[in-house]
């Protein structure tokens, strides 16, 4: 065993240095996917409601310069008409939904955290429990 700073370096004393910076990794790679997944969903839902706005629009009332019956053309104002309140009720409720915020992804978030916490906690109670063992033997 190598004396390292005062220290007693230890093959447990290493696994658990290792362990650590795995650890770290893992985490670290964990939170860049579920961002990028988070990223993924928000613009897979704004593609969606783009093309959506895009077919509405294409599939408008088509407007002829031979209608000359006035009932023809009140009837083609007041479908214009209700279809433009149906397009701006559209656009409120698109622009109440904030833009910023996250879809929710489920409770693997909640269950990451609590594993993580697990697994450092107990890898702490195993390294003090060597290193107590290692000062008593």
């Amino acid at each position: 065993m190598a004396m390292l700073g005062g220290w007693r370096l230890t093959r447990t004393g290493v696994l658990f240095v290792i362990g650590i910076v795995v650890l770290a990794g893992l985490v670290t790679g964990a939170v860049f996917l579920v961002k990028g997944r988070g990223e993924q969903v928000r613009r897979d839902e704004a593609v969606k409601v783009a093309e959506q706005n895009l077919r509405e629009q294409s599939q408008g009332p088509i407007a002829s310069d031979t209608d000359n019956d006035a009932a023809e053309q009140e009837a083609k104002a007041k479908a214009e008409a209700d279809a433009k309140a149906a397009e701006e009720a559209k656009n409120a409720e698109i622009a109440a939904v904030d833009p910023n915020q996250l879809p929710q992804t489920g409770p693997a978030d909640d269950f990451g955290r609590i594993l993580v916490v697990t697994i450092l906690a107990t890898s702490v109670a195993f390294y003090v429990g060597s290193r107590r063992a290692a000062q008593q033997g």
